[in-house]
């Protein structure tokens, strides 16, 4: 697993490599986060409740009248 400081520099590494223009330091600096975000850790997404039916009773957007 990375560390948080491991990262910041791969991002930071990456961000200067595009304000460069080189392209071959813009694709390590990609490789290099990708690698680093591929060893992060998640955890699992809460469910979200059900979303309110449409009870045709809005107005439409941009309706006028």
């Amino acid at each position: 697993m990375a560390k948080k400081s491991e990262l910041v520099s791969a991002i930071n590494s990456f961000a200067n490599a595009r304000a460069t223009g080189d392209a071959n330091l813009v694709q390590f600096g990609a490789q290099l986060v990708g690698q680093l975000v591929d060893t992060l850790e998640f955890e699992p997404e809460e469910e979200e409740e059900a979303a309110p039916e449409d009870n045709g009773n809005e107005d439409a957007v941009g309706s006028t009248i």
